[in-house]
This record gives structure tokens, sequence and C-alpha cells, in this order.
């Protein structure tokens, strides 16, 4: 009965400890840095997930609520509408879809979002577009694209006045039922402090309390009949 009390209880410091190094981040799109007085239209902009981490390919994933687009406006052939950084030299970035561009691999550059002040980026995802839509509606308000490299990289943060900015967005932003253009620019993204298991680490999880709690009840039916 002690060895099987204390399989179980390594199961679940298992699981817990996979818990830790196998997270999904989440950030939030809270710096507002668009041009004109109202900003572009909220206070938050929407988050960017990032799942897989400790693994060689993470997968990120933007959602915009739902009165902001991604950024249509700019050079037809190619405008850019994210910006990030990692720890490596080099990334392959895959999974876009029309009209973004930037499927491949790509060499570290410097790259700065153009009138704001979020410094400097390695890597950017372009997009085709040559116009913003007159309502929300007609935008898009989602992306979702991995990024591989060295097991183990992970994104980095340019670091302006007390803000970590992991991410910048290109957004335009509408008004609260998404009829009429506020503004656009650029939005940072900030971490959000601690971490969300995946769903494999909380399976495991999960096994581990079942299977501890199979030994404490066989224990007390044990206890209960020697009685």
């Amino acid at each position: 009965m002690k060895l099987r009390l204390a399989v179980a209880a390594s199961a679940l410091a298992i699981s817990f400890a996979m818990a830790g190094a196998s997270n999904a981040a989440t950030y939030l799109l809270n710096v507002d840095n668009c041009s004109g007085a109202n900003g572009c239209g909220s206070a938050s902009y929407g988050t960017v997930n990032v799942s897989g981490e400790g693994s060689g390919t993470l997968t990120v994933d933007i959602d915009l609520n739902s009165n902001v687009i991604f950024q249509e406006a700019g050079n037809p052939n190619g405008h850019i509408d994210v910006w990030f950084n990692t720890s490596t030299s080099s990334v392959d970035v895959e999974g876009l879809v029309s009209p973004f561009l930037t499927n491949g691999t790509q060499a570290a550059g410097t790259h700065n979002p153009n009138g704001a002040s979020f410094g400097t980026f390695d890597y950017v995802v372009s997009r085709l577009g040559d116009g913003n839509p007159s309502t929300a509606a007609g935008g898009l308000h989602s992306l979702t694209f991995t990024v591989a490299a060295t097991p183990g990289f992970t994104f980095d943060p340019s670091t302006v006045g007390a803000n970590n900015i992991y991410f910048v967005v290109d957004v335009a932003g509408f008004s609260a039922n998404g009829q009429t253009l506020v503004n656009t620019g650029k939005v940072g993204a900030t971490l959000v402090p601690g971490g969300i298991p995946e769903p494999a680490t909380w399976a495991m999880m999960l096994m581990g309390f079942g299977g501890l709690g199979a030994v404490l009840r066989t224990q007390r039916r044990r206890q209960a009949l020697a009685a």
C-alpha cells in the first residue's frame, strides 16, 4: 500500500512539474500607441496566446476585439501588421494564409514600427491590403501562425519605459458598435503574469489526482474492514 501511495504521489508531483514547463503564455494588447487623442478606440485591443513553450515550435494566436481589426491601409504589396522578437538569430514562420505573406525562414533584422515608440524588433508578419473596410465586420480579427527555432527558444520583449513589449500589432480601431473608424496605429502586448497549463498537462494532472484518490479510497476501505 505504501508503495502504491508513493507511486501515485510521484506521478502527481511529475504532472505539477510538467505544468510549470509546458504553459500557454497570454499577452494583453494594452499599450496604446495610436495617433490622435482618442487612441484606437479601446482600452484593451485583444490578446496574444502562445502555446508550446519549451518546445521548438510555438503557436501564436492573435485575437482582436470585435471592434478592432488588423490594419489594411498602407503599401498594398506588403504592409507589416505584426512585430516580435525571439532569443534566436533566425526563425521559421509557417501557417500564414492569404492575405498574410511571410511563411518561411527569416533572419533576425531590425524592424521599427513606424510612428510608434516601441523600439525595434527582429521579425515581422506582413500582409496584402489596399485600404480599411468601412465597418469592423469587414476586417480580420484573428491570426494564427507557428514560429519554429531551437528547442526551448522564447519570445523576448522590447523594453520601453516601464513596459516590456513582446508583440506589436498594427490595428484599425472602430467605435464600440463597429460602424465608425476611430483611428489607426500600433498597439503593444505585455505579458499576463502566470501561465495556463496546456490540455495535455491538465490531463496528466487529473490522472495524478485520480491515482492518488484511488489509493486513498482503497486504504480507507481496508481500514474500515479491519475495524
